[in-house]
């Protein structure tokens, strides 16, 4: 059904879940809503089991009850109505009727009145009877649905702590240098039939096999590598070109020139950072993530490596100067 669709707005509905007429009475209402609720309780055991349907039902049965109610209250009323009209009596009804046996119920002679009492009886009793089964069901029915829920909520919280408390300790194991002198470091991983894993399924195991005879790895591995050798080119030109203009001060040529270089060195950076956020987004461990190059960064740690390599031959200059007087 659509999202806030109330059965109780259309009893047109409620009769054709309920698989009833229009005119139905009260016992064939409670017999259709017991046949339904065996159907679709979710206790009930039943492969048509459905908690969502069986709430449908329920209420289904308390709108077209009430419809029920009021109309039989309403006949009840009238009949009376008509009686002491009939008799006369209309003002005096409200001061005799305490007297009346019967709680007030049925209309006609003495025994007509306790026939229609005894069968008030019964229907008040089944009533009461059926209830007390839709309150227990209703009950039961919520029951089992909040803890089906707080199951699945338990069982998603032990994986996600899980799969934290392993990225911590992998993690930590790279930080402490434990990964760094393994057997076989930097060598494809082998694959072979010996060592196949038993925890794995055939389907990958071969899969991975083909893959690594034909030379191929993830994704993120070789991009990685690309990162890395563009980061170590980029830096290795950087220190090329700044060698290449000497000493500073740059003259003005020598300053224009290297202005355009470093807007060009800018340029080759922010494409470098869109290949890192790439990487960033596959790569299958947090802590294998890689943060952008800063450009200016890179330059003025560049000028101040040339600037203190200035300073240091001023200085043996100076020193040998003094040495030769």
């Amino acid at each position: 059904r659509l999202l806030g669709y109330k059965l109780a707005k259309n009893l047109k509905d409620c009769y054709s879940l309920l698989g009833i007429s229009d005119g139905c009475t009260e016992a064939e209402l409670k017999e259709a809503f017991i046949k339904r609720a065996k159907q679709y309780h979710p206790d009930s055991g039943s492969k048509t089991a459905d908690p969502r349907k069986f709430a449908q039902v329920e209420e289904a049965y308390r709108t077209v009850q009430e419809k029920l109610v009021r109309e039989r209250k309403k006949e009840e009323a009238e009949a009376n109505e008509e009686e002491e009209e009939d008799a006369g009596i209309k003002h005096t009804a409200p001061q005799h009727r305490q007297y009346l046996g019967f709680e007030g119920v049925g209309y006609g002679t003495p025994t007509q009145r306790q026939k229609q009492y005894q069968q008030y009886k019964v229907d008040r009793a089944a009533t009461r009877v059926v209830d007390y089964k839709v309150a227990k069901l209703s009950a039961m029915s919520e029951s089992a649905l909040v803890l089906q829920e707080k199951r699945q909520a338990r069982k998603a919280k032990i994986v996600q702590v899980i799969d934290r408390m392993v990225e911590d300790m992998i993690a930590e194991s790279m930080a402490n240098g434990e990964f760094d002198n393994l057997p076989g470091k930097g060598k494809p991983l082998n694959l072979q039939k010996s060592e196949y894993n038993p925890y794995q399924d055939t389907t990958t195991h071969l899969i991975n096999k083909i893959l690594n005879d034909n030379g191929f790895k993830p994704q993120w591995v070789e991009l990685e590598v690309e990162v890395r050798s563009r980061i170590k080119e980029l830096r290795k030109k950087l220190d090329s070109k700044r060698d290449a203009f000497g000493p500073e001060p740059f003259s003005p040529q020598n300053q224009k020139k290297w202005n355009t270089y470093l807007d060009t060195f800018r340029e080759d950076i922010a494409a470098l950072n869109k290949r890192i956020d790439k990487y960033n987004m596959i790569v299958p461990i947090m802590a294998k993530q890689l943060g952008h190059i800063k450009p200016d960064r890179e330059v003025a740690k560049v000028m101040e490596k040339f600037r203190a390599q200035e300073e240091q031959e001023k200085q043996q200059t100076v020193e040998t100067k003094a040495e030769e007087k």
